[in-house]
């Protein structure tokens, strides 16, 4: 359940008589709302500072849902925090595990994160050693994924 269609899942709950079990108890509902129009405004707006804030409280109090946690590890991809965008991706499949959203952004950050392990390989190895020269290929043959598409998908909405 996304919490861009948070009035209609309050209703539909106020409705069957449910108790709102992943909201946290000292939560107002309608500032959560409010909270959730801002971080999206902000993520729309590329304001990646405002959008982490918003998106961090969200995820503290509605702590069984997946987007902000997601929205957060694209806010890290997109910022060049790797380690925390997987970390945040991570946090996103533990709460369904079934996202292939989720799975493809980790898995482009991860390819992110060994590529700059082979660039930065190249910095201290003698060009001359062959496990320098596998890393170029490594290095060039990521370069060309990456700009063939399948990097331009790197953050699935």
């Amino acid at each position: 359940m996304c919490l861009r269609n948070c009035p209609a899942i309050l209703f539909l709950l106020i409705l069957a008589g449910c108790e709102l079990q992943n909201v946290q108890p000292n939560a107002d509902l309608s500032s959560l709302v409010a909270v959730q129009q801002r971080a999206n405004e902000a993520y729309q707006n590329e304001d990646w500072k405002s959008a982490e804030k918003e998106y961090l409280y969200l995820a503290k109090n509605f702590p069984g849902e997946i987007e902000p946690w997601f929205r957060l590890g694209n806010i890290y991809a997109r910022t060049g925090q790797l380690e925390a965008a997987v970390s945040a991706y991570r946090e996103a499949l533990i709460r369904d595990t079934k996202n292939s959203k989720a799975w493809h952004n980790l898995g482009i950050v991860q390819l992110r994160q060994a590529t700059n392990t082979f660039v930065e390989m190249q910095e201290y190895t003698d060009p001359g050693d062959p496990l320098s020269q596998r890393a170029r290929h490594v290095v060039n043959t990521m370069g060309e994924l990456m700009t063939t598409g399948f990097g331009a998908a790197a953050t699935a909405e």
